[in-house]
């Protein structure tokens, strides 16, 4: 067997072709897939570490909570190393059946090359467990310092309630004194029930504020600090009518009343504020219109805080009267019922627009009302006329509803319905949005629930102002690569089968709205031409039955050239009989065959004659030559002419020289015999 693996090596180095140049990789990248939205929350983040020199690394993987003194809360614990799209180290701690004993680390001993390499934890939380601490590290097995080491947690993510929120946030002492603590509930759009607030020392982590219950006053409790001591606020509110509420919190010097921290915030169902600039102080028109996007909404209001008070609030179409101050302010935009749909919001005074803009609505938990996606360019348009286009991709499935909205200076430009739909439009020079309402498919069936859209902006010159491609459900990775120039290239979708095989793997590749490519399980992708620029590579993928997570990878990279194969003979006219001797040369090729006028194998590059030709007719050779970038060939023929010869027949021709000479010798002779003899 090693005779016979001597032998091939030696005819592939005998053919004399190199190893193709490595293709340049534009992306690289392995993910983690969670089936449920709680098993995405106890996920640790993706880990990088990269290596400088090739050698032995070993890994190690420990579940660290009994030394940390706590009680074992994890069931499973293990790590999937990758690099390249091939995994470099995967390796499991075993847990004993007594929880007495202690789990014991794994190791696992790899080659390394010089590069980059990414690291996934998964684990598994034991019954009724809080969760537990895991630490990964990698060093050279030789010896030595570590090149990479976390310790990290895997635990319990849980959610507050939908009329619950949670603020918490840092604040430092600029001055020593005393501190008062305040919770002002604004009443909007209604009073929250109770509040619990919470300031802890950070040096110390010892608390020095508690407090819970109604929100009957503002002031919560003060505490004495130090200039540059920090401090962890913590505040849970509870909103009542509506499941929704708003408050501000605030910290003061109780000697100056200086402010050290303040923060308005909404509660449950509540969108976060929209900052406000107000030019000048003057009474300020404030004005709400439903834009029946996707559809008309039952109940909306708005509210307006500025300097930690609450200044006004306008309910429905109705505009009403707030008088502001110059400076900043903060506008909240809240619709009563649990419905989806988009309200404009417009402040003017005296017929200057201090803020005009879209507000989106999304207080529906009904996974079957559209969901509203928001996209804007990252710089201002300039005034020109542009064309905007919609395109239900149809990945994995078609999107039952699908429109568009076009909103410059808070106001609606057009609308698209539909897929495939586009419309020219003008815009002004400033700032533009749009908006995307779509509704996610059926949840029945393969890939149920998903679906996916592509939205683009050109101007009149057919220049790019902005694209994008927008998953809808929740099974959708998303990764951007931005492809240097047209080309050829090869992308590849990679099932780790970590921790175990995933039951769906689908990938599909957008430019603009258009999609250029698709990969289903682990078939690449080879010699795709694509065009220079932004590309999205879409993964929808779905784990393993009674299994919360799978690992994927994706790389894309510049195509192997096919071989190019050029092939001459000389001369490229000969007389039957004669020879032309053939030259030829390969390149990115690992084998090539002649056919036609020749035959067998040959190597990357030769000359070689063709030996006599027949006069038969001419003679084509040809050379064909393969490699990983796929096949080439080339030919070439050679005109063979029969040879010419003279003619004795009457009406002249042309004699041969050497005829002619023999002739006029026997001429010669035959004229000397006749002479007459002279007599001596």
């Amino acid at each position: 067997m090693l005779e016979k693996v001597i032998m091939a090596l030696a005819a592939w180095l005998a053919f004399g072709v190199g190893v193709p140049a490595g293709a340049v990789t534009h992306l690289d990248t392995s993910e983690v897939v969670a089936a449920t939205p709680e098993a995405a929350a106890q996920l640790p983040p993706t880990y990088e570490f990269t290596l400088a020199a090739a050698g032995n690394y070993v890994v190690t993987l420990k579940d660290i909570s009994v030394d940390s003194g706590l009680p074992q809360s994890l069931q499973s614990l293990q790590v999937l190393v990758t690099r390249d799209l091939q995994v470099v180290a995967r390796l499991a701690v075993e847990y004993p059946s007594q929880n007495t004993v202690a789990p014991l680390p794994k190791t696992q001993t790899f080659a390394g090359t010089p590069g980059i390499y990414r690291v996934h934890v998964l684990g598994a939380i034991a019954t009724n467990g809080a969760g537990g601490l895991f630490s990964v590290d990698v060093a050279p097995s030789a010896g030595g310092a570590a090149v990479f080491n976390v310790a990290d947690a895997i635990a319990t993510q849980s959610a507050p309630p939908s009329e619950q929120s949670v603020l918490q946030t840092e604040f430092t002492v600029s001055a020593s004194g005393t501190y008062r603590v305040l919770a002002l509930d604004r009443g909007f759009p209604a009073a929250l029930t109770d509040r619990s607030v919470l300031v802890i020392r950070s040096s110390t982590q010892t608390p020095v504020v508690s407090s819970t219950g109604a929100f009957t006053t503002g002031d919560v409790g003060t505490f004495s600090a130090q200039a540059g001591e920090t401090y962890e606020l913590i505040v849970i509110s509870t909103a009542g009518v509506g499941s929704a509420g708003l408050y501000g919190a605030l910290v003061q010097n109780v000697a100056t009343n200086a402010v050290i921290y303040r923060s308005e915030n909404g509660v449950g169902r509540l969108p976060p504020a929209r900052p406000l600039s107000i030019p000048t102080a003057a009474t300020y028109s404030l004005a709400l219109t439903d834009l029946h996007f996707p559809a008309a909404l039952t109940a909306f209001s708005a509210a307006i805080i500025q300097s930690d008070t609450f200044v006004g609030s306008v309910t429905g179409a109705t505009p009403g009267d707030v008088a502001l101050s110059a400076g900043p302010a903060q506008l909240f935009v809240y619709s009563t019922a649990a419905t989806t749909g988009t309200v404009s919001a417009l402040l003017s005074s005296g017929g200057q627009v201090a803020y005009g803009d879209v507000h989106i609505i999304d207080a529906s938990a009904d996974a079957t009302t559209p969901a509203i996606y928001s996209f804007s360019p990252s710089e201002p348009v300039a005034a020109a006329n542009y064309t905007l286009s919609l395109d239900d991709l149809r990945f994995p499935n078609e999107l039952p509803n699908l429109q568009a909205m076009l909103v410059q200076q808070g106001l609606p430009l057009d609308r698209l319905n539909g897929s495939g739909s586009s419309a020219p439009i003008a815009l002004a020079a400033g700032k533009v949005r749009v908006l995307v309402a779509a509704t996610p498919p059926p949840a029945s069936g393969t890939l149920a629930g998903n679906g996916a859209f592509a939205l683009a902006l050109k101007a009149a010159n057919n220049a790019i102002v902005f694209e994008s491609t927008q998953g809808v459900g929740g099974l959708f990775n998303a990764k951007v690569v931005n492809l240097p120039a047209a080309g050829r290239y090869d992308i590849e979708l990679k099932d780790f089968e970590f921790p175990a095989r995933l039951r769906i793997s689908w990938l599909a590749v957008t430019h603009g709205t258009q999609l250029v490519g698709q990969v289903i399980g682990s078939s690449p992708i080879q010699n795709l031409q694509l065009e220079a620029g932004v590309h999205v590579l879409n993964f929808i993928g779905q784990p393993a039955a009674n299994t919360s997570y799978g690992a994927f990878g994706v790389k894309v990279s510049d195509s192997t050239p096919a071989p190019v194969v050029t092939l001459s003979a000389s001369p490229t006219s000969v007389t039957a009989g004669q020879a032309s001797t053939l030259t030829w040369s390969a390149t990115n090729a690992t084998s090539c065959t002649a056919t036609n006028g020749w035959s067998g194998t040959k190597t990357a590059s030769g000359t070689q004659s063709t030996g006599a030709l027949s006069t038969s007719s001419n003679t084509t050779f040809a050379l064909e030559c393969v490699g990983p970038g796929g096949r080439g060939s080339a030919s070439v023929t050679v005109t063979v002419t029969a040879p010419t010869s003279g003619s004795s027949g009457g009406g002249g021709g042309h004699l041969d020289p050497l005829l002619l000479v023999s002739l006029a010798s026997l001429l010669t002779l035959a004229s000397a015999r006749r002479q007459p003899r002279v007599m001596k």
